[in-house]
C-alpha cells in the first residue's frame, strides 16, 4: 500500500527522558516517514508546523493522495499505519483530525461545547496531532489558514513578552470554518490522545489497547500533555513491546 505518506515534524532528538521519539520509529516497522524541519533554520516552533507542510505540499514533495500527519516526540503507532489508513478510509471524510478531553488553548472552547451537546464522549475537542486525509483537502485547510505566512516565535516588543503561535489554535479555528469537510476522531479509533486519561479507562487484550469509555482500539496513541509522565506511558509502550 503505497497511497498515503507518513510525515512528521522533527528539528532535534530530543533529551528529556518522557518523550518517545526513539519508540515512534519503531512503531512505524518498515514505513520510512517524510520528516519537515530537520534543516537548520525551518524549523521555528508550533507555527512552522503547518508551514512546512504546507511548503511540502506545494513544491509536489509529497506526491501520494493521501497523508498521515502525525507529532512524533509523544505518539506510537499501536499497528502498523496501514491499519490506521484503512480505518481513515471507514469515516468517509476528506481530513479526519484527533480529540482530546482537554480545550487547548481554550479561547474556542464554547464553540466546541456547543457542536458536541449531544456526543457521548468525552473526547470532544481538537488535537492536531494526529491527522489523516487527502492531500488535497489538507492543502485546501492550510491555504484557509494561510499557513505560508504564520510567523515562528518572536519576541513582541510591545507586549514585553515572547509570541508562540500555536498550530493547534489555527487548526481549531479551520474546524469550525469547514474548508472541507473535516471530521474529529471523538472515539479514539485512530489515535487516543492521552492527556487527562486515566488507567483504567485502557484495557490490555492481546496485543491491542481498548479504551473502555469509546469502545474502541486506537491505532496509535498521543502521550500529549500529562501524559507524558502520567500511569499510561509505561504500560502502553511496553505493552507494545516498545520499550
Amino acid at each position: 500500500m503505497n497511497t498515503y505518506k507518513v510525515v512528521t515534524v522533527c528539528n532535534h532528538t530530543p533529551r528529556e527522558p518522557y518523550y518517545c521519539l526513539r519508540e515512534f520509529v519503531k512503531s512505524l516497522q518498515d514505513v520510512v516517514p517524510m520528516i519537515l524541519g530537520s534543516e537548520p533554520g525551518t524549523y521555528g516552533g508550533l507555527g512552522s508546523k503547518p508551514r512546512l507542510l504546507y511548503n511540502a505540499i506545494k513544491s509536489g514533495e509529497i506526491k501520494e493522495k493521501y497523508i498521515i500527519f502525525c507529532d512524533c516526540f509523544d505518539l506510537v503507532f499501536a499497528v502498523h499505519p496501514d491499519k490506521l489508513f484503512l480505518k481513515y478510509t471507514q469515516f468517509a471524510s476528506p481530513l479526519v483530525i484527533s480529540a482530546e478531553k482537554n480545550c487547548f488553548p481554550a479561547d474556542l472552547k464554547d464553540e466546541y461545547d456547543k457542536l458536541t451537546e449531544d456526543i457521548d464522549s468525552p473526547y470532544r475537542y481538537l488535537n492536531s496531532g494526529m491527522i489523516a486525509g487527502e492531500v488535497d483537502a489538507m492543502l485546501a485547510v492550510l491555504e484557509s489558514m494561510d499557513a505560508k505566512n504564520i510567523p515562528n516565535d518572536y519576541w513582541n516588543e510591545e507586549k514585553n513578552c515572547m509570541i508562540n503561535p500555536n498550530d493547534q489554535e489555527y487548526y481549531q479555528k479551520e474546524f469550525l470554518n469547514q474548508p472541507v469537510q473535516i471530521s474529529l476522531d471523538r472515539y479514539q479509533i485512530l489515535c487516543n490522545t492521552l492527556h487527562s486519561v486515566e488507567l483504567d479507562e485502557l484495557s490490555f487484550i492481546g496485543d491491542r489497547i481498548f479504551n473502555n469509555v469509546t469502545g474502541t482500539y486506537p491505532c496509535s496513541f498521543h502521550l500529549n500533555g500529562n501524559a507524558k509522565t502520567g500511569p499510561c506511558r509505561g504500560p502502553i509502550l511496553k505493552h507494545l513491546n516498545l520499550i
